[in-house]
């Protein structure tokens, strides 16, 4: 992590300071809410189906969603494994435990290791009883591992499993007990030159995006993320061009969805998280038109890239301001339809909890989503104070409590008021 130092002090005295705390170590997690842009990589990949990142089964006895799912059957008897990627690897760790909640639809032999420098270590083996949540606790030393070293991936496998046995494996809040606190994270996921130390604070580079555009180069991530699955066929969208100038729409359970999330009074920090991404799913991938606004996939993982570079102490807020149209029913028989204008205004945070009682919220036009010119006017209220947030300003929150706190955003624009609040532990 970025060291953080006041100015002033001289270049020795930093370096004694920083080498009197080279041997500490810190619990971080590498997957804990979701909100964790990973992936498994395909190279060896055995499973026979593709994870799904973020998949929603209900609460699992333990493992709350959202969570990583890994399915599938083969026809013949024999072992799925696969290499997770995670955006805050690698890590140097230093022993301690490797902690990991595993369930499997079946009874199961469970597998775990670590991808290093010198190559695979040994798979620690766990026998999964059958849909029942496993909180793992794995010393490093189970896994032939000792002092200081550094872990690229995770590999996970499911051992001698059965021929067509459709089989699901869950696995939930992956981490470290003992990382280094000089080791960097993310560095395969955001640009080193985006996050800086500035006065003793965490900085953060500003873009020069204009928030109407639709393209957003890659400057967070490696590569670019793909578009939201369009609802509609060219065939369909021809047709319903005919009747509208919008390029959204939806149905009005869509809509109503929506606007409840927008209103909610209260919610779980881990569903606050994903109300931004949930809504502007639903929009975008209803759109009439090709390139319309930037991809919000892409925002959404790039500004969570960021606050997990930042240890979540520095997090960009994701606005989205949208307008489109829904269809509802014109009669009591809904053998008619009409079609109503609505306009999304709305705001979200990349992740559901932030470290320390600090966090640094910053508004770059980057991580907003419109095709307006003139930006919602934003103020930011937490226990009962308010600031202003304008585009390329940061404002700093100070939290009175570790636990679930409330954030409220209001937005305005063109006489439209929009009160949110939005939901993050902090821990």
């Amino acid at each position: 992590m970025t060291s953080r130092m006041f100015k002033g002090i001289a270049l020795v005295s930093a370096m004694l300071a920083l080498e009197g705390f080279a041997g500490e170590c810190k619990g971080v997690a590498l997957y804990s809410d979701g909100s964790d842009n990973g992936q498994m990589l395909e190279t060896g990949r055995t499973f026979p189906e593709q994870p799904e990142w973020r998949s929603n089964w209900g609460y699992l006895n333990g493992m709350e969603p959202p969570y990583i799912r890994l399915s599938g059957m083969k026809n013949m008897q024999g072992d799925w494994k696969g290499v997770l990627s995670f955006p805050m690897l690698p890590k140097i760790v230093d022993g301690g435990v490797f902690r990991m909640k595993a369930r499997a639809t079946q009874n199961a032999t469970f597998g775990v290791w670590l991808v290093l420098p010198s190559g695979d270590s040994r798979v620690h083996y766990v026998d999964l009883n059958a849909n029942t949540t496993h909180a793992l606790e794995i010393p490093l030393s189970s896994f032939g591992v000792t002092g200081e070293v550094s872990v690229s991936n995770v590999g996970v496998g499911l051992f001698h499993v059965p021929q067509y046995q459709y089989t699901t494996l869950f696995i939930d809040d992956v981490g470290f007990s003992c990382v280094k606190s000089s080791s960097g994270g993310s560095s395969s996921s955001v640009s080193s030159s985006s996050i800086g130390s500035s006065d003793g604070l965490l900085g953060y580079e500003f873009s020069n995006a204009e928030a109407w555009s639709v393209n957003r180069d890659a400057r967070y991530l490696k590569s670019q993320e793909s578009k939201f699955t369009a609802a509609y066929s060219q065939h369909k969208r021809d047709s319903i061009i005919s009747r509208t100038s919008a390029d959204f729409l939806m149905d009005e359970l869509e809509h109503l969805k929506i606007a409840s999330s927008v209103g909610a009074k209260q919610m779980s920090a881990k569903k606050s998280r994903m109300t931004w991404f949930d809504n502007m799913y639903s929009v975008v991938r209803n759109r009439l038109r090709e390139d319309v606004v930037a991809n919000p996939k892409q925002l959404y993982f790039e500004a969570e890239a960021i606050a997990a570079e930042s240890d979540y102490t520095v997090v960009p807020l994701l606005v989205a301001d949208l307008d489109y149209v829904y269809s509802a029913c014109a009669d009591t028989s809904c053998a008619s339809k009409r079609i109503i204008n609505a306009h999304l205004l709305t705001a979200g945070l990349p992740t559901s909890f932030v470290r320390g009682s600090k966090m640094t919220l910053i508004l770059d036009p980057y991580f907003i989503v419109t095709k307006q010119r003139d930006l919602p006017t934003i103020s930011v209220c937490y226990s009962g104070t308010c600031s202003a947030l304008s585009p390329k300003g940061r404002l700093d929150l100070e939290f009175s409590s570790t636990g679930t706190q409330k954030i409220v955003v209001k937005m305005k624009k063109n006489g439209k008021d929009v009160e949110q609040n939005l939901f993050v532990e902090v821990k």
